[in-house]
């Protein structure tokens, strides 16, 4: 098969197809709980460079790289990517304390030197999954000519899948509730499909994905356990206004166009080029 003939849709499929090939061969070693996620992470961006480099070769692949270069939309967008993960955990910590699970001297109490270097460790992480994630698996749905909420979703299943190790026993999740976890994967998927198809920046996305992790630490004077299930509601709603608020904004141009005789549908497929 040449460098030229793999479909955008068959190109998902073997990315799934590797993904879940390299958990299981991850979740074969003998790993210890503080390893096992930094093997996880690196699995979307070893998927999708070597789905690239076979399907179409070095150009394919400087393709897929250059989406993490894609630095110069306008700023709305980072503060999008920073705002919505801080306001997420915000509103946890407030929800908290008006319950009376904790006092803002707790949470700040909490705060400690490491929060510090939190930033700096998932950072590249994040930038290595939504390589992976929205810069292949979601870019492919788009081309493949699928809408965003099926690129968000279905790709929001792989990543979740990708979590289940997670709750063997000695790993980070062990204790955890599982019923938030779809609930906060599938929403953090939409709000990074969103991030991503808006700005065609597998970096913003990438941004919004390292802030949702280097926030945690604000709810630490809170219970992990209950901490985890207020996030999956709180995150459900968020994905929820921002897809609400991101159909009526759709809407707008298609309404002004027949108001003047020119109806149109809106292209969602944003090309790599356009911010």
């Amino acid at each position: 098969m040449n460098h030229r003939s793999w479909p955008p849709s068959y190109r998902l499929r073997v990315f799934a197809a590797a993904v879940l090939l390299l958990e299981a061969a991850v979740v074969a070693l003998p790993l210890g709980g503080s390893v096992t996620p930094f093997f996880l992470v690196a699995i979307p961006a070893v998927a999708a460079v070597a789905v690239c480099r076979v399907s179409g070769g070095r150009p394919e692949v400087q393709a897929l790289v250059r989406r993490l270069f894609v630095w110069r939309v306008k700023a709305r967008w980072y503060f999008a990517a920073l705002g919505i993960p801080l306001a997420e955990k915000v509103i946890v910590d407030l929800t908290g304390t008006l319950w009376g699970l904790s006092t803002p001297d707790r949470l700040f109490g909490a705060l400690s030197t490491s929060a510090l270097l939190i930033p700096v460790v998932v950072f590249v992480p994040a930038l290595l999954e939504e390589l992976g994630w929205r810069g292949f698996g979601v870019q492919a749905a788009i081309d493949a000519g699928r809408s965003p909420a099926w690129a968000a979703l279905v790709v929001g299943v792989i990543f979740m899948l990708l979590h289940v190790p997670l709750y063997r026993t000695g790993q980070m999740y062990e204790g955890f509730p599982v019923w938030p976890t779809p609930l906060i994967l599938l929403s953090s998927s939409v709000l990074l499909t969103w991030i991503y198809l808006r700005t065609s920046s597998a970096l913003l996305a990438g941004l919004m994905h390292a802030a949702f992790n280097a926030s945690v630490p604000l709810t630490w004077g809170l219970d992990p356990i209950w901490v985890w299930q207020a996030r999956a509601i709180t995150l459900t709603l968020v994905a929820g206004l921002v897809v609400a608020i991101a159909r009526r904004n759709s809407r707008l141009p298609r309404v002004a166009a027949a108001a003047i005789g020119k109806p149109r549908t809106p292209d969602l497929r944003i090309p790599l080029g356009r911010i």
